[in-house]
């Protein structure tokens, strides 16, 4: 595979998130949903009783992730090493850039571009969100492999690159979003975003 800093695009594009409520503005991020019916927050992981998720086509998590995993800070949830293999050894520190509507945020560049890590527990509705937003808005979205046995898509989109949603739980998930230096070809930034997502998970893993 190739390293993830060979295809980043300069700008700050891959670092942002989509529009409230589902409407898209071009950025491969989930938006949150728009509906009021997500579960109530649960530490536990997994869905609580009566609650609505998944919905909208979204696979239900199996063997989810207990939510104290995502209680750090997602600037350490990479190693220096892993963040030196997407971006090279000039790689910045990580920086906090979270979003209220989403959740903790981080962000790492070098000269040529950057990747952002984002921790989605705000919404309480997992990948349900994006499920929701590619019906409601016509949004790109990919059901991939699973990472690590969780549900996977990616969300590619040629302005900007591509991010991979893994589903921790059915009411949270992460995200990482790489940015692509070919607009004509989003498949190695879903593939370096990938990676970068497999790398997260198992240290989210080996923190549980």
């Amino acid at each position: 595979m190739r390293r993830a800093g060979a295809l980043l695009a300069a700008g700050a594009a891959a670092v942002l998130v989509a529009g409230c409520s589902g409407e898209s503005t071009g950025q491969p991020e989930p938006a949150p949903m728009s509906s009021t019916g997500s579960s109530a927050p649960s530490s536990a992981g997994g869905s609580s009783a009566g609650s609505d998720l998944p919905h909208s086509g979204a696979p239900e998590v199996t063997n989810p992730l207990p939510e104290s995993v995502l209680s750090g800070d997602p600037c350490q949830a990479l190693t220096r090493d892993q963040q030196e293999w997407a971006l090279g050894s000039d790689v910045s520190d990580g920086k906090r850039r979270d979003i209220d509507i989403l959740g903790p945020r981080c962000s790492w560049d070098n000269d040529g571009g950057g990747f952002t890590l984002s921790f989605l527990t705000v919404t309480r509705g997992g990948l349900s969100v994006n499920y929701a937003n590619a019906k409601d808005a016509g949004n790109p979205l990919r059901e991939v492999d699973p990472v690590q046995g969780l549900p996977t898509i990616t969300l590619p989109d040629q302005d900007v690159g591509c991010s991979a949603v893994v589903g921790l739980a059915d009411e949270y998930a992460v995200s990482v979003t790489v940015a692509i230096d070919d607009p004509d070809d989003d498949t190695h930034a879903c593939d370096s975003a990938l990676r970068l997502s497999d790398m997260v998970v198992g240290n989210l893993k080996d923190k549980a």
